[in-house]
């Protein structure tokens, strides 16, 4: 019988409720339109209401800024007070502080934030909100006087380097931000990739003023103050590698392996880094330096085999290397193989040699032979052994053999079926065709290796794929397409005049064919084959501009990025192409690697840690 009477009853009970909840659900929709129009006096009106219902957070925060909006501060006073019964935050009671500020009552002000500072404990979570407290109203100075206060209360560990780090950084104090991330590594020196990225967040490392000054000043000092410590020396290194300034990082470098002798391997680190800058010198240093170590350091056959590849860099890198120069280098890649031995280590150098004969010094001969060489070793790989087959039949290919170099690389696609290097074998093997004029069968090819799980094999087809169909339909004249794979063949065996002049005729035959925006990419191919960098980028600024919609376009504008970056060294017009990339052509497969190019020349730091302001400790 009590069920029976209680059901009723808690049938109307929620009844009633649910006018309640509608309500304010309505008022809460009403009060932040009013809010987010500035109309504040209608906010409180709302807000009033939602607070005094469930005087939370958010609606507290809400009716505590359309105070302040309206400079009615007795009110924010009232409530901020209010606030500091119901909830022991340290937020209300700096809120409350901020009110009197802004009422012009300085000292009390004062009084209130000071009585929050000395009410901290030594309690890391509890500083941490006093500080951010302040921070909310930009109270930096208070914050700092928080984590200054805080770090004396916990006495021991990292304390809160990090954030004073940040917060002098908020300030733009550059040599206090410095000074305080550099006390953080005296601590703890895992903490060195955070204090990299706040470096590089509040510092321009690409020029030289008074803040990258101060820091280099710094180190120099802790450096001569402790010796024993490599960590402000590493981060020394670290500085000069984000300026450029890889012959510093040398001297560093070498400093370091000499006083800890660490045997060569930050040198062998920083000649990449000088290679991949184009900087040949220091990285031919790098490698003279180890290999001056000896014979029994354990990269020495390393740093032998990086000196004659940093000369092929050098000389490959000229638009007309001199033959004599090339003629050394030949010879000095056959005395580091005679002292070194033909192995599966010494592979790669090989596989050099074979290109600077076959593609510099016209000895295809000699060339074909080292690779026939490397094939016969007894002890390398599947994968080496094919990739050894793709160059081989490059080499045939560009001595004008094209069968012999389809069948090579028919052999790679059999042996590696489902996988990318075979699918590289059958592109190879597709563009044969396609040189050949067998352009039937060349799609047929390329249409299967749309489906590569290399995305850029399967770019690379489609493009192909879709340049031969608009060229051999029954309404189509397949002629362009003809004199373009002699073009493209011809560039490929670097007859580089011999392809312009049947591109130069192709365009005066047929002007208006469909194929022009393909011509221009092909021009750009060769202009940078040549090291003719400029007339490069201009025949990509007219793909963009004269063959917006065509297929070329997002090729054109990544091409362009990489010119601007690397070669032209123009980093703000490099920008604007990877940006355009990013946004007119959103499906381009370039995409990731045009963000990651734009992202580091914006001078953005890596995401390796927290976005909270705090140290994580590593592990």
């Amino acid at each position: 019988m009590m069920r029976v009477l209680l059901l009723p009853a808690l049938l109307l009970l929620a009844a009633a409720s649910v006018p309640v909840r509608a309500q304010d659900g309505t008022d809460e929709q009403l009060a932040a339109q009013y809010f987010q129009s500035g109309d504040h006096e209608k906010a409180i009106l709302y807000y009033e209401r939602l607070y005094r219902r469930q005087p939370n957070a958010f609606f507290y925060e809400q009716l505590y800024k359309s105070h302040l909006a309206l400079k009615d501060y007795p009110r924010a006073e009232k409530l901020a007070r209010e606030q500091m019964k119901r909830d022991s935050d340290p937020r209300y009671a700096v809120d409350l502080g901020v009110v009197l500020r802004l009422a012009g009552e300085e000292d009390k002000a004062r009084q209130q934030f000071e009585k929050v500072l000395r009410g901290m404990r030594a309690d890391q979570n509890g500083i941490r909100q006093v500080a951010n407290a302040f921070i909310r109203h930009n109270e930096h100075d208070l914050a700092l006087e928080a984590y200054q206060r805080g770090q004396r209360l916990l006495k021991e560990g990292p304390g809160f380097q990090f954030e004073i780090a940040n917060l002098y950084a908020m300030k733009g104090d550059v040599p206090a931000m410095t000074s305080a991330y550099l006390d953080l590594l005296t601590v703890n020196e895992g903490y060195i990739q955070a204090v990299q990225n706040g470096l590089s967040r509040a510092i321009d490392f690409t020029r030289r003023d008074g803040n990258t000054d101060a820091l280099r000043t710094e180190l120099l000092r802790r450096i001569q103050r402790n010796p024993e410590r490599s960590i402000h020396q590493e981060l020394l290194i670290w500085m000069y590698i984000q300026q450029k300034d890889l012959e510093g990082a040398f001297v560093q470098c070498k400093a370091l392996d000499k006083r800890f002798d660490e045997g060569g391997a930050r040198l062998m680190d920083l000649a990449g880094i000088a290679l991949g800058n184009g900087d040949h010198a220091t990285a031919m240093k790098c490698y003279d330096h180890v290999v001056g170590l000896g014979r029994r350091d354990g990269l020495y056959a390393k740093a032998r085999m990086g000196q004659v590849r940093t000369e092929m860099a050098r000389l490959t890198a000229m638009a007309d290397p001199p033959a004599a120069d090339l003629a050394a280098l030949r010879t000095r890649y056959e005395a580091t193989l005679d002292e070194l031995g033909r192995s599966k280590a010494t592979l790669e150098l090989m596989e050099d040699l074979a290109r600077v004969q076959a593609y510099y010094l016209n000895d295809r001969t000699a060339a074909t032979a080292l690779l026939e060489q490397a094939l016969a070793l007894p002890d390398i790989d599947a994968a080496a052994r094919g990739r050894i087959k793709l160059q081989l039949g490059d080499v045939h290919l560009f001595d004008g053999d094209i069968w012999e170099a389809s069948l090579l690389y028919s052999q790679v696609d059999l042996d590696f079926k489902h996988d990318p290097l075979g699918h590289e074998a059958r592109l190879r093997n597709a563009k044969v065709s396609f040189y050949a004029g067998d352009f039937l069968w060349a799609k047929g090819q390329l249409d299967v290796l749309k489906a590569s799980t290399s995305k850029l094999i399967a770019n690379d087809a489609m493009e192909l794929s879709l340049l031969i169909s608009d060229h051999i339909g029954a309404d189509s004249n397949s002629t362009p397409l003809a004199l373009f794979a002699q073009a493209d063949l011809l560039t490929f065996q670097r007859r580089f005049p011999e392809a312009v002049a049947v591109l130069d005729s192709l365009d005066r035959a047929y002007p208006m064919d469909g194929i022009a925006d393909d011509v221009l990419f092909l021009r750009h191919r060769i202009a940078r084959d040549r090291k003719a960098y400029a007339e490069a980028a201009g025949y990509l600024e007219r793909i963009v501009a004269e063959h917006p919609l065509d297929i070329l376009v997002d090729n054109a504008l990544f091409e362009l990025g990489r010119l601007y970056e690397e070669q032209l060294k123009d980093p703000a017009k490099a920008m604007s192409f990877y940006e355009k990339l990013l946004f007119e052509q959103p499906g381009s497969i370039f995409v990731p690697e045009a963000r990651a190019r734009f992202r580091r020349l914006r001078g953005d730091a890596p995401d390796t840690g927290p976005t909270d302001g705090q140290a994580t400790p590593p592990q």
